[in-house]
């Protein structure tokens, strides 16, 4: 029996590819850096996860690592300007986040991101999420190791007191599906506008074309 929901990534609950990209940019030109990452350059970016991960690699790690976290923290006031609280859950998230609810399963978001900005992302959709209907939220300060690696979800088991069989994870990126499924966690990928995928992947079984799908996945 499918009880249990792990949303993962930011992005699996509200697309915010393009205000990510702007407040990079803008964070970016307030640092003196000459890069402007346009739409076919951040795409291809977000095949991995991690913005400061981003930003170091971008230039083979020629950025210190003191301006790469003040790009960050500059990209995350940017972000909270942007996005204010005008966004909207993706399709699915928020009737499957209530059939798990009356199931009696639990709800992890199981993002790597920082606490500051799962703090912009409960501000902004909280006139249609109650994250305190999550019985647990993880950050880059919950385990040491980020996605790919799968210890954020290990970890997310372990405080929830659940096993991998009767759980599900939702993930946005192929990167972060595989830290679900190497965690023995089945996973379905329901991938963001800025997704880059291949035909073979939307032939995948575990391939989420339509959020409406979501609730279907957790046992009536």
């Amino acid at each position: 029996m499918i009880s249990n929901l792990l949303f993962g990534s930011i992005g699996v609950l509200v697309e915010t590819s393009e205000l990510q990209r702007q407040s990079f940019n803008r964070a970016l030109n307030m640092n003196g850096v000459n890069w402007n990452w346009n739409i076919g350059t951040y795409c291809d970016l977000l095949k991995e996860p991690g913005g400061k991960k981003r930003l170091s690699e971008y230039t083979d790690n020629q950025l210190s690592a003191e301006k790469v976290e003040q790009i960050h923290r500059d990209k995350q006031s940017v972000y909270e300007e942007l996005i204010g609280v005008g966004v909207k859950p993706r399709s699915g998230c928020v009737e499957a986040i209530e059939k798990c609810k009356g199931n009696g399963g639990k709800i992890g978001f199981v993002t790597g991101t920082t606490p500051y900005t799962i703090d912009i992302i409960k501000k902004s959709l909280s006139n249609y999420i109650n994250f305190d209907d999550f019985d647990i939220i993880t950050s880059c300060e919950s385990v040491p190791q980020p996605k790919p690696s799968s210890a954020i979800y290990e970890y997310a088991l372990s405080e929830l007191e659940i096993v991998a069989a009767q759980t599900i994870a939702i993930e946005d990126t192929k990167a972060n599906q595989y830290a679900a499924i190497n965690s023995g966690i089945r996973c379905y990928l329901y991938p963001g506008e800025y997704s880059v995928l291949s035909y073979k992947d939307t032939k995948d079984l575990n391939f989420i074309s339509d959020g409406k799908m979501l609730p279907s996945l957790l046992s009536d």
